[in-house]
């Protein structure tokens, strides 16, 4: 691949960390890591770390943070550093885990003209780049506190829940700052260069980056969803009535069927 964004592989591994609790500072467990790569410039556009197991939202999120800019994240996360990898990937690279077999996801890829390529069975070497970013990830995160190393034996003796200080959003501050302060700026042995100059080589010569239109939309796009028929109680899913206002405006026209995003914590109409 020798063009940023014309293939970027996805993948999650369970982090090798345990974490606290906002408010007691008690464990929580271990949380999910969702990673993007580019290819060509092994840059990292984009991650989600979650307590719940990988899904199609997670997906939707790792890939709405590497196809959007990423200054107000950082500002949020309160990390002072550059972040510059952001756009529409011509393809993803995924392997064939139920979540990257989604409708939603086939559907948001379809919408924005990424094309999805799925990893052959039995041949690993086809996602070789983000492996060996997740390896190297898990490596720095095996200097935190409350890490579990990669095994029992390599653990030994060492507490890793009573070790544990970090929350959620310190974890992700940290990872932000792993990835953009410390990955993107050191030598690549694949690369013989920073990955971020490698990006800013690449992108001198290359097209204006494909950005959605509407970074909510895009966002939204990418959620799971299912059809329904809006009634004058409104919208039942998942055993719950739903009803907004913005809703009234369908129960007068004679097509009231509509597609309902969703997610763990919200449910967004379209």
């Amino acid at each position: 691949m020798n063009e940023p964004l014309e293939l970027m592989q996805i993948d999650h591994t369970l982090a090798d960390v345990i974490v606290v609790d906002e408010i007691d500072r008690e464990p929580i467990g271990r949380p999910w890591l969702t990673l993007a790569i580019d290819v060509a410039t092994r840059t990292v556009p984009g991650f989600h770390l979650s307590l719940e197991a990988p899904c199609a939202t997670s997906v939707a999120l790792a890939l709405s943070m590497a196809v959007l800019p990423k200054e107000r994240l950082l500002a949020t996360l309160g990390v002072d550093l550059t972040w510059p990898c952001y756009g529409l990937p011509q393809r993803v690279h995924l392997d064939n885990a139920h979540e990257f077999r989604s409708k939603a996801l086939k559907h948001g890829c379809q919408e924005y003209g990424i094309e999805i390529c799925y990893r052959p069975p039995g041949q690993p070497h086809f996602g070789g780049h983000i492996e060996r970013l997740i390896g190297t990830m898990m490596g720095e995160v095996h200097l935190l506190p409350g890490t579990t190393f990669s095994s029992v034996a390599d653990r030994g003796n060492y507490k890793s829940t009573n070790a544990a200080v970090m929350t959620m959003r310190e974890l992700e501050a940290w990872l932000a700052v792993q990835i953009a302060g410390v990955y993107h700026v050191r030598p690549h042995r694949g690369l013989g260069k920073p990955p971020q100059e490698a990006w800013f080589h690449a992108m001198k010569s290359r097209a204006p980056l494909r950005l959605p239109l509407n970074q909510q939309q895009f966002y939204i796009d990418f959620l799971p969803y299912k059809p329904r028929t809006v009634r004058r109680d409104g919208i039942r899913m998942f055993n719950i009535f739903y009803w907004t206002d913005s809703l009234t405006t369908l129960l007068h026209q004679a097509n009231r069927s509509c597609a309902v995003h969703y997610t763990a914590q919200n449910l967004t109409f379209r």
